[in-house]
């Protein structure tokens, strides 16, 4: 069908630049010898994607979820880094039946957790892979850098776990729009892993894994002369959203996700009624997760103020318009594009102006 046959609201993914998106950063990677993509899946969730690129070169994925992460499995793919700590019985006790089935490595910065992966591990004939996560500031989990030495030789301790290396997410980056100052920031913060690496792998220590680095560093981790085999977890480029353009390095991308949304009401010359709200594209907050700000419509000019409500929003425009009739279809770039995919059940892939395929978000909802 056509697109403006689609009922509204409604996921769109343009299928063109999705996979220009890909090839972008995938091309990069091919030649860089010292380090690796292993792209986090928070944001569009769907194991189709992922295998499009692991096919432009990824290693392997990372996600936070351990639900996604055994859907992830169950759809054939099993390099998995899981970037959270897990807890509870049956957790663990799922991810004791994961590791027998998938190489998958999940993040520990407490010994009672990893006393406890150990036990359940014992208790499963099992071995879990972990890696020791990096505190980087508050709203990090993690342990300590000038700590992580100790922690990890304790680790050694644990029949059954296996340490793997370690990982880190610097999420205060995102706020540094001038890429040489971000630049700077982040090769700081790589020279003090490089240094722990090298504390630890001198204690007789191995360090398979260093797994840092997203999007606004996806073409600064990798030029770190210092770290061999650096994991970059850059994930949100395959979408994109129109917070990222305003982070110099990341604007390349185009956007792939879009909000397909009806003009329903034309109440007044210089305000228009839609049947997008919170609801089908997120309200999110800014790079800095401080500022609430909402979509914006693609190709659209003259746009004074948008009001989401759950269902329906209103726009008003600069001036009164005649040119946006009832019943005619806009596309909504979304502030970010992680949250507004989970609020879908299913993507319709876009070429042109036809759909080419509708993909069932199973991920939306797995935790």
């Amino acid at each position: 069908m056509n697109k403006e046959e689609i009922c509204t609201p409604a996921l769109l993914i343009d299928l063109d630049v999705l996979d220009k998106n890909i090839k972008t950063v995938g091309d990069y990677y091919r030649g860089k010898k010292g380090a690796a993509l292993r792209p986090h899946q928070k944001g569009h969730r769907l194991p189709i994607i992922a295998r499009k690129q692991i096919e432009a070169g990824a290693k392997g994925v990372s996600m936070t979820s351990l639900g996604l992460a055994e859907f992830y499995v169950n759809s054939g793919i099993d390099d998995i880094l899981v970037t959270s700590e897990i807890y509870g019985k049956n957790k663990i006790a799922s991810l004791c039946g994961l590791s027998k089935h998938s190489n998958i490595t999940v993040g520990v910065d407490n010994l009672e957790n990893v006393r406890q992966l150990s036990n359940a591990a014992l208790a499963n004939n099992a071995r879990i892979n972990v890696a020791a996560e990096l505190y980087m500031g508050r709203g990090s989990c993690g342990v300590k850098i000038e700590e992580v030495k100790s922690f990890v030789k304790e680790i050694q301790n644990f029949r059954s776990v296996n340490f793997k290396g370690l990982w880190w997410h610097d999420g205060h980056l995102a706020s540094i729009k001038k890429f040489e100052e971000r630049r700077k920031a982040h090769f700081e913060t790589l020279d003090k892993v490089a240094m722990l690496k090298d504390q630890i792998t001198d204690a007789g220590i191995d360090v398979d894994m260093i797994s840092g680095g997203y999007t606004c560093t996806w073409n600064i981790t990798p030029e770190h002369s210092r770290l061999s085999n650096v994991e970059v977890q850059a994930g949100s480029y395959v979408f994109s959203d129109w917070c990222s353009h305003s982070v110099e390095g990341i604007e390349m991308f185009d956007y792939a996700l879009t909000v397909l949304t009806r003009c329903i009401s034309r109440p007044k010359p210089d305000e228009a009624m839609f049947d997008f709200g919170m609801n089908s594209c997120s309200d999110e907050c800014s790079d800095d997760y401080r500022q609430v700000v909402g979509p914006e419509f693609k190709g659209v000019k003259g746009i004074k103020e948008i009001h989401q409500r759950e269902e329906i929003s209103l726009v008003v425009f600069d001036n009164p318009r005649k040119d946006m009739k009832v019943g005619e279809v806009f596309e909504l770039i979304p502030p970010h594009g992680d949250t507004t995919a989970k609020l879908h059940d299913k993507y319709y892939g876009i070429r042109g102006d036809k759909v080419e395929v509708i993909w069932p978000n199973y991920g939306r909802s797995l935790l």
